[in-house]
């Protein structure tokens, strides 16, 4: 099986050298809304099935999770590295495969961390600058002052459920395996009735309990440091290290659902609950795979500036060089003037 991370690098690499070809807009929104209407059957699908349980009956979390329910394929063969060849023998290579379902497009990432997009937390007028200051460096939807560019984990909420993880659950703990957040990483959900201890030191994923209110596993967590991020750069940002998280995870037949409400009493004006995410189980023959972080990419991440504005994820900001006379005016053309 092809490895996602370098799948991924793949992509960008392709992206960037020989750029995405041209192809028919019409073709490519008809596609889109092909892969949407099979997504969506597969959530239903996937909603439909009975849901596992554990001795205790608590619904069974456990499962290998391939990203998010409504963008995700579970068919290698149909939402692995995808192909669309349109009526005027132009190719579009889809490198996000099964997790993206196709979604990577050319406008750059409007759904932020592979989930729906996120609202501003609620900042203090101090805070929000600071906030301010870090969209400003944002190119696309990535900036170079991101933890994650270093390979810091991601944090809580961040990591969520997107991406590729394994959750491992017994009557006593949820242990939750993620296979790039941005290396192997893990976090541990204590659901034997213990409290938070009283002199817990701060840590990326901090320390988490959890308690059944029927089927839904609400979990709490404290003890973060304030080294990560709370989303993605340009809605979601800087932390104290008194945040405070609390997160709702349940399980119908083979989707899982996350709400989560996060709390700042140094940062927030008043609670910021993030919108709803889920996700699927993954393929049965698919798996964690060993990822390490690299942080080479971030010496190519630049800041927007007034020569060079950020146009459309990978595509050319000249078509009329690489196209010819007249590309940039043409609609189906990559970074065209719409």
């Amino acid at each position: 099986m092809n490895n996602r991370f370098a799948s991924y690098s793949v992509a960008g690499l392709a992206a960037f050298g020989v750029i995405l070809l041209l192809f028919s807009s019409q073709s490519a929104a008809q596609t889109a809304a092909q892969r949407a209407a099979r997504a969506k059957e597969r959530a239903a699908v996937a909603l439909a099935k009975p849901t596992p349980r554990l001795a205790d009956g608590h619904p069974d979390l456990s499962g290998f999770y391939a990203g998010q329910a409504e963008l995700g394929d579970p068919k290698e063969e149909d939402g692995g590295h995808v192909v669309t060849k349109t009526n005027d023998g132009s190719v579009f290579f889809s490198y996000g495969g099964a997790n993206t379902g196709g979604q990577a497009g050319l406008d750059g990432n409007p759904t932020g961390e592979g989930g729906p997009a996120q609202q501003p937390p609620p900042y203090k007028t101090e805070y929000l600058a600071k906030h301010q200051k870090i969209v400003a460096t944002v190119y696309g939807w990535v900036s170079h002052l991101d933890p994650f560019m270093n390979c810091r984990p991601s944090g809580v909420p961040r990591s969520g459920i997107n991406g590729a993880l394994e959750i491992v659950q017994s009557p006593t703990r949820m242990v939750i395996l993620y296979e790039n957040n941005p290396g192997p990483q893990y976090r541990i959900i204590y659901t034997d009735g213990r409290e938070h201890p009283k002199d817990y030191d701060t840590s990326f994923q901090g320390h988490s309990v959890g308690h059944w209110e029927g089927d839904v596993l609400v979990v709490d967590t404290v003890g973060l440091n304030d080294e990560t991020w709370l989303g993605e750069p340009l809605t979601a940002t800087v932390h104290s290290d008194k945040e405070h998280v609390v997160e709702r995870f349940s399980r119908k037949g083979d989707t899982i659902t996350l709400e989560t409400t996060v709390e700042d009493p140094v940062m927030f004006t008043k609670p910021w609950v993030l919108p709803v995410r889920r996700a699927s189980i993954g393929p049965s023959n698919d798996y964690i795979q060993p990822q390490a972080c690299n942080t080479n990419d971030k010496d190519h991440i630049i800041e927007p500036s007034a020569t060079d504005k950020y146009v459309c994820n990978w595509c050319q900001k000249d078509p009329d060089a690489i196209y010819g006379p007249g590309a940039s005016t043409n609609k189906s053309t990559p970074g065209a003037k719409k």
